[in-house]
């Protein structure tokens, strides 16, 4: 899995998760514990870059929440990658 952050230059961040197949299954699977323990989970840097992204916490958000953020699922218009 690879992450990155990109300054967009007006307060703004951009960020990208590359996975693999295998990290899609961890992914999935994270995703089906967190809804029945409705705690979180973690995606943690294995430390081979100086600089990089530590940590990113995956958690519980009840459906009444204020939200900030939209999944958009849409085939992309170009490859960005």
């Amino acid at each position: 899995m690879n992450i990155d952050l990109r300054d967009l230059g007006k307060g703004t961040f951009d960020v990208g998760i590359g996975v693999t197949s295998s990290d899609i299954d961890g992914l999935v699977a994270g995703l089906q514990a967190l809804r029945q323990r409705r705690d979180h989970f973690h995606i943690r840097s294995d430390h081979s870059q100086a600089r990089a992204i530590e940590d990113v916490e995956i958690y519980w958000l009840e459906d009444n929440a204020p939200k900030n953020m939209v999944l958009d699922t849409s085939a992309p218009i170009e490859p960005t990658r």
